[in-house]
Order: structure tokens, then sequence, then C-alpha cells
């Protein structure tokens, strides 16, 4: 019984983001996904009392696998520039793998004047933020990354670079090969800027 509950809870998150990306947010509803999943939307309330709790839930999957992520970029790479393509992939495969999280990407826009969700979206996008600015710092001071450009600018120039390439990929319908256009921009960047 506790899986089933665990069970439902995770595809109600999972069609609440598959819902996202085919109708945007602001055209989920909880009668839309109850319909979906063939439940009622009494059943959903009891997992989510209110539809904030499901885009918390939502936001809370979006940002699933970012301790790992840091830790095994931090502690397993030891050149910072190959730690911040490892970093990169390690998205983008997420991202390939799950197609429809892509539409998350913008999602402190998508919350904007909701405080929870806003807050909750800007603390995933802030914490991601500042990951890539501690590597690009520590590329910096190896030497691989030039200093005379702020860490800021260069974490905006790649994060930027990623998200535009995600909701390229997402509007095209997944026509091409996310990866490979990700990785080579990042790499262009990185070259760029080397020290």
């Amino acid at each position: 019984m506790e899986f089933n509950a665990v069970y439902r809870r995770e595809n109600i998150v999972w069609n609440a983001i598959e819902l996202i990306n085919e109708s945007g947010v602001h055209a989920l509803s909880t009668k839309l996904i109850a319909k979906r999943l063939g439940i009622s939307e009494g059943t959903l309330f009891k997992h989510f009392p209110r539809k904030n709790d499901l885009l918390l839930a939502v936001l809370d999957q979006f940002a699933l696998y970012d301790e790992d992520m840091f830790y095994t970029t931090q502690n397993k790479m030891e050149n910072p520039k190959e730690a911040i393509l490892f970093y990169i992939n390690s998205y983008i495969i997420y991202y390939e793998s799950y197609p429809e999280i892509v539409s998350l990407i913008q999602v402190s826009d998508m919350f904007r004047g909701i405080p929870e969700l806003e807050e909750k979206a800007n603390h995933v996008f802030y914490k991601r933020y500042a990951f890539m600015k501690e590597m690009i710092t520590k590329a910096q001071l190896s030497g691989q990354i030039r200093q005379d450009i702020g860490a800021d600018i260069l974490a905006d120039i790649i994060t930027s670079t990623k998200k535009g390439i995600c909701t390229r990929w997402r509007f095209s319908k997944y026509s091409f090969s996310l990866r490979e256009k990700v990785i080579e921009a990042v790499t262009m960047l990185l070259d760029a800027f080397k020290g």
C-alpha cells in the first residue's frame, strides 16, 4: 500500500510536468490531471491538498538530482574545465531522458507573482547558478579560464547558452541531439575564454 501511494504521487507529478510541457503552467488544472490519470480530484487532493503543493512537488522533481550532481562534480573531477563540461553533460543526459522536464527551465518566470513558488524556483535557479560560478572560479584559479572576465558574466553566458539551446530543442520537438549542441557550444565558450 505504501508503494502504491508513492507511485501514485510520483505519477501525478510526472503527469503535471507532461501537461505543463504540452499546454503551459497556466493551463494546468487538478481536474485535467485527475481525468488524465483516471482518478477523482479527491484522490489527487489526498496527495496534494492545493495546486501549489503539486507545483512545489514539480519543482522538487526538477531539482531532484542537483545535490548529487554538485557532489559528483566537485568530488570526482580534478580538472575544473572538465568538471564544468561534466556538470553540464549530467543535466543534458537528464533532460534527454525526460524531455518534458525541459519545459521547467523557465521556472523563475513561470511562477513570478506566486510567492512560495517563485521563492522555490529562484532557489533552484540561484543554487545552480552559484555552483556554475564556483566551477568557473576554480577554472580561473587553475589558469584554465581567463581571470580578467568576471566569473558571474561567464556563468551567465554558459547558463544562458544552455537554456537557449534547451528551449530551441523543445520548440523543435526534440529534432536534434541536445547533448551535441550544448556540449559543442559550451566547449566553444570555454575555449574562447581559456587562460
